[in-house]
């Protein structure tokens, strides 16, 4: 990866057994303040030639966005979605629940798009979220995830998910740290290395092993950075 960078997202969801906001919230915002990393910030929107508005109309589709810090994305929902953001050259987040052929599907539409808009892409990095979870034990790993994804779909899919979790499990991430991070080094490599990873740790049970994993991973990011002259 020749810009390796990442960035840390959390679900936000109510677990099935809790009346309050789940306890893998209250573990993500307190992971998130060990990296002092931005939350993101989900909205939707129009978008045209002049601006940005959250107001609705029958003209203009609406496209979901993700604020990360002071910089602006569009989620990869669907070829339209990503056609608008193409016309723009503005970048995308591609979801964690899609498979890498959905994802590769819909980079393969914008950077056509883009051509077809005579846009220059050249410089622009989209980001890829991801669920990792750390395990020597591959199998517990994958899990963890697991439950971890049913209690996301129970809460907020309940009647309408037509996915297979053990499908969104293949396009993320399991197993062992060096193992991990082979997958994301490789899945750089199939996206020409256009992308920065947004990561969540938070189907990790264990939240020490969690805490050390973020810890290591970012100093090795920050590292990689200041050899190659990035940061």
């Amino acid at each position: 990866m020749n810009k390796w960078n990442y960035g840390i997202f959390f679900v936000n969801f109510y677990s099935k057994d809790e009346q309050e906001s789940s306890k893998m919230m209250n573990n993500a915002l307190e992971t998130l303040r060990i990296i002092n990393e931005d939350t993101s910030i989900y909205d939707v929107v129009n978008i045209n030639d002049h601006y940005l508005v959250k107001k609705d109309s029958e003209d203009n589709k609406l496209a979901p966005f993700i604020a990360l810090g002071s910089k602006l994305y569009v989620l990869a929902t669907s070829e339209n979605t990503v056609d608008s953001a193409a016309k723009y050259a503005l970048p995308l987040v591609f979801k964690w629940d899609d498979t890498n052929e959905e994802r590769f599907k819909l980079l393969s539409s914008y950077n056509a798009s883009a051509s077809k808009y005579k846009q220059n892409i050249d410089l622009v990095r989209h980001q890829l979220m991801l669920h990792v979870n750390v395990n020597e034990a591959d199998t517990v790993a994958k899990e963890e995830l697991k439950a971890y994804f049913e209690n996301y779909v129970a809460c907020t899919q309940p009647s309408n998910f037509n996915g297979s979790i053990d499908s969104i499990i293949q396009s993320n991430v399991t197993g062992c740290y060096n193992d991990c991070l082979s997958y994301v080094a490789n899945l750089a490599g199939e996206f020409n290395n256009t992308v920065d990873f947004l990561l969540c740790f938070e189907s990790m049970q264990d939240q020490n092993k969690k805490k050390s994993v973020m810890i290591e991973l970012n100093n090795q990011v920050i590292k990689f950075r200041q050899d190659n002259n990035l940061i």
